[in-house]
């Protein structure tokens, strides 16, 4: 049986790389977003025309409702059959200065970068556990899951307790065989943060944003028996950013 992978956040950017990293690596797929309007659905049909063979199924909710999460896995099973794979991608990018912030910017963006990451990865661990066959979760993070940034109390913080959540859960599965590991872009060029990304180009050593299909390829890696003495790790792909403390050299 083919195995299957459920990616919140699937329909662009970082989401929907992984997306088609997954079914051209063979994998049915749940392709989770927040909502069932055509933008939410984005370029769903397109996928299933190039992927006739593989099974896709369209799944959606709030995951600021702490009872999406756990309706999402259960459609993604009833649907195709299992769950091996989780990518929690989808997340808030709160950004504004401190004493800007409200307690609404706190609890939203927790409660969809940490809780609905945890309680996703809490159902779907249940199912790769009944299985018997292991599986892997694979949380998107950023590089400030590592490093602060001004604007970026919550989102950081959020990032962070995302990162500690990774370590956590990859000991308590590890005796199922289902292997947790965190993914932390820096500098990715996507629709949302385009404009951000080119402004930030002098601060990656490597002088360039880096790609979703990057980030895809290094998901996918993480999600292949190749990776399978890998967990409870944080990988930073960001072009050698965070290596930078101080861009002028010293003299």
């Amino acid at each position: 049986m083919d195995k299957v992978a459920l990616v919140t956040g699937a329909n662009t950017g970082i989401g929907l790389a992984i997306v088609r990293r997954l079914l051209a690596d063979g994998y049915a797929l749940g392709y989770a977003t927040s909502g069932a309007d055509e933008k939410h659905k984005g370029p769903l049909g397109e996928l299933r025309k190039e992927h006739e063979e593989a099974g896709i199924t369209w799944v959606y909710g709030d995951l600021s409702d702490p009872a999406v999460p756990e309706r999402l896995v259960a459609e993604v099973v009833e649907h195709l059959g299992r769950i091996d794979v989780l990518v929690n991608n989808a997340g808030l990018s709160t950004a504004k200065p401190f004493f800007d912030l409200t307690v609404d910017d706190f609890d939203l963006t927790f409660d969809v970068d940490v809780r609905g990451s945890f309680l996703l990865a809490q159902h779907a661990a249940k199912h790769m556990r009944d299985q018997g066959a292991g599986g892997s979760i694979v949380n998107i993070t950023s590089v400030h899951e590592h490093i602060p940034r001004p604007n970026f109390a919550v989102y950081a913080s959020a990032k962070a307790a995302l990162g500690m959540l990774t370590r956590a859960m990859s000991l308590e599965l590890a005796v199922h065989n289902i292997r947790v590991n965190s993914v932390a872009p820096g500098v990715i060029a996507t629709p949302r943060n385009e404009a951000d990304a080119r402004e930030l180009d002098v601060e990656v050593p490597l002088g360039r944003p880096g790609k979703p299909e990057e980030v895809a390829a290094l998901v996918g890696w993480l999600c292949t028996d190749e990776a399978a003495y890998v967990t409870g790790s944080s990988y930073v792909i960001d072009g050698g950013m965070i290596q930078q403390v101080v861009k002028t050299p010293a003299g």
